[in-house]
């Protein structure tokens, strides 16, 4: 009889307990997953998004449109940085989408694509029209010597820059520029050798493995220099390969983080140097580092930025002849005046701007 209530106390203290631990391990929702429940019923509708992901990003982008610009951004890195002509993926992606979307909300991707299937006729064709005069078939377009053909107004802002190039690709460039100037009269090619893609294989002796690697052409000119010298200090690494030197440590980054080369600082004069490690035995690669190529389409973000910088200099000008501003009279002015290029920011971005 004294043993029942004692029994029951203690199974709610346990009860207790348990409702203490479950709310210790709370965690509050994230946004994006809180965009996916629904509040008035109470229940998560991630099974829901499951089935239907395309609708699931645009609760959490926001809207149709900014869904479409990421998805262009994306769509244009996979096809720069492909080494293949392989687009099966990507056009079976993108005839599903134009289902949902509609052909006109995706015109840009679908000429993004034939501009890659367009490239791969263009290069077959010169390949061949060069193949006869030997010298210009054998030295100026290798085999596998490729090159992208863009229409640019098409395709999203790409990253502007300059490296140099070896005079075997000067070599391959002009002699595919010529032959491509003859073969599409008048039109002609601008380079953009920055946001090539290279292949390399890399070998540390006779018996070991080659290591391959697919780089930008600035990365691929960085570990070129460690044929000539084993030990480069950062400046005159960066002036050999044709880089700047403010970008030398981000051109570097990938062989670094692959246990190729070995980044020292000095402790006093904080100069930086690059050793290239020799012994593959001690190459390890940096756990959850980084080792892709450069980027080479700008993001929404950079591309918000890029433009906002045009209209600094007419923010810069208000600020010293009226002295401060509010944030509504600076974005109105700025409306009225600025009509090239025109103004047609939001009130937001203008405080993320100048903030």
């Amino acid at each position: 009889e004294v043993a029942a209530p004692f029994s029951e106390a203690s199974t709610e203290e346990m009860e207790d307990e348990e409702v203490v631990q479950r709310e210790l391990r709370w965690e509050p929702v994230p946004i994006q997953a809180a965009q996916l429940f629904d509040a008035a019923s109470g229940v998560n509708v991630f099974k829901r998004a499951s089935r239907d992901i395309v609708a699931a990003l645009i609760d959490v982008l926001g809207n149709k449109d900014y869904f479409i610009k990421e998805y262009k951004m994306i769509l244009a890195e996979r096809l720069l940085s492909k080494v293949d002509d392989d687009i099966d993926d990507e056009t079976r992606i993108l005839e599903l989408l134009k289902l949902r979307f509609g052909a006109n909300s995706l015109r840009d991707c679908e000429v993004m694509l034939k501009d890659m299937a367009d490239s791969k006729r263009i290069v077959a064709n010169i390949r061949n029209l060069a193949r006869p005069r030997g010298g210009l078939g054998a030295a100026g377009l290798d085999r596998d010597f490729s090159a992208v053909i863009l229409s640019e107004l098409f395709w999203p802002p790409l990253f502007e820059g300059a490296c140099t190039t070896p005079e075997a690709v000067d070599s391959a460039l002009q002699a595919f520029g010529s032959q491509y100037k003859a073969l599409k009269a008048p039109r002609t090619l601008h380079w953009k050798p920055h946001l090539g893609v290279v292949d390399l294989e890399l070998c540390f002796g006779d018996d070991e493995e080659a290591k391959e690697f697919t780089v930008s052409v600035a990365q691929a000119m960085v570990i070129s220099q460690f044929e000539q010298r084993l030990t480069w200090r950062a400046n005159d690494l960066a002036a050999a390969a044709g880089i700047a030197a403010d970008q030398i440590a981000e051109k570097a980054a990938i062989w670094v983080n692959s246990g190729i080369l070995r980044k020292r600082t000095d402790k006093v004069t904080r100069e930086v140097t690059y050793e290239l490690v020799e012994d593959p035995a001690e190459q390890q690669e940096r756990p959850n580092a980084c080792t892709r190529p450069d980027l080479a389409v700008m993001s929404q973000e950079q591309l918000m930025e890029a433009n906002m910088k045009v209209y600094e200099s007419y923010v810069m000008g208000m600020v010293t002849n009226l002295e401060s501003l509010p944030l509504q009279k600076i974005h109105n002015m700025l409306k009225m005046f600025v009509l090239e290029p025109v103004y047609d920011k939001t009130i937001e971005e203008l405080e993320a701007f100048l903030a």
